[in-house]
């Protein structure tokens, strides 16, 4: 991007015939390395778990794609920005940036809208508000065409989640195995892990103490891996609460303890409260 500004300065000041030498595939090329060198600092920054940096970045990345109505990267850009914002516990513009993939889906294609969707269904079941989660859901199920479709697994464990919330645990943990399987299959472990949470949180609600700390530990091992800050501190808190629930204080505490340091690391300010909260029974 230097470059090629330093050749349109020099295009104003030299006049039309100085224009001829400016390439402007060169101008396109430069445009398409800004975007992926954008994305790479952005993902490096979420890996480190400098969520408000990857915020910056992510927003960088989106200016430039619409200054060239580069669509696709417009709705992988939003997709990202929204999962940070979502990270942070900020839901707001987490929706906002979700609603702009939403509101003009023919440009985005079916896939991100699959996606931006099942974002959607995940912040409604967030708020509790299982009716939107289901709507939100059914269009991004509608929207994910097999066999193409590459978050199949996220929305079973989206289906699995749907019905633990509506107090239905035992299809929760059927719908967790099948989410468990197809994201073996297909070797996503960020799936694998969601699901081992979910299958861990029914267990738990169906009395299973035991089944629930064997499916959050192994959850949790996996997420500790691929360094993910807001799931490590999911599967600390969902612990958390298996404890209190069959009386353990002591572990109870010390998990809810270890999900407030986690949290306030990664600066997410809902897990905070819920780890406080935590601690607070857990005395």
């Amino acid at each position: 991007m230097r470059a090629a500004g330093i050749a349109l300065a020099v295009c104003l000041a030299g006049g039309l015939a100085a224009c001829g030498s400016v390439s402007p595939q060169s101008d396109a090329q430069a445009r398409r390395e800004r975007l992926v060198d954008l994305n790479d600092r952005a993902g490096a920054a979420v890996g480190r778990g400098e969520l408000t940096r990857a915020v910056v970045l992510y927003r960088e990345a989106l200016r430039l794609a619409e200054s060239v109505e580069d669509f696709r990267s417009v709705g992988i850009n939003t997709l990202n920005l929204s999962a940070v914002y979502q990270a942070l516990g900020e839901t707001g513009p987490a929706q906002r940036a979700l609603d702009r993939v939403l509101a003009a889906p023919e440009r985005f294609g079916r896939l991100l809208v699959a996606e931006a969707s099942g974002r959607k269904a995940y912040l409604a079941l967030q708020a509790r508000d299982a009716d939107m989660a289901a709507e939100w859901l059914a269009r991004a199920e509608s929207e994910c065409g097999a066999p193409d479709c590459r978050i199949q697994a996220a929305l079973l464990n989206l289906r699995a989640q749907l019905a633990l919330e509506r107090g239905a645990a035992g299809e929760s943990r059927a719908m967790a195995a099948r989410a468990l399987a197809a994201s073996q299959a297909s070797g996503n472990r960020e799936e694998e892990a969601n699901a081992l949470r979910v299958d861990g949180r029914a267990a738990a609600a169906l009395g299973e103490h035991a089944q629930a700390v064997a499916s959050l530990s192994q959850a949790l091992a996996l997420d500790k891996q691929l360094a993910l800050p807001t799931k490590i501190a999911l599967d600390l808190l969902a612990l958390a609460e298996v404890e209190l629930e069959r009386g353990a204080r002591d572990p109870a505490r010390d998990y809810a303890q270890r999900a407030l340091d986690v949290s306030r690391a990664a600066g997410n300010r809902q897990q905070q409260d819920a780890a406080m909260q935590l601690m607070g029974r857990a005395r």
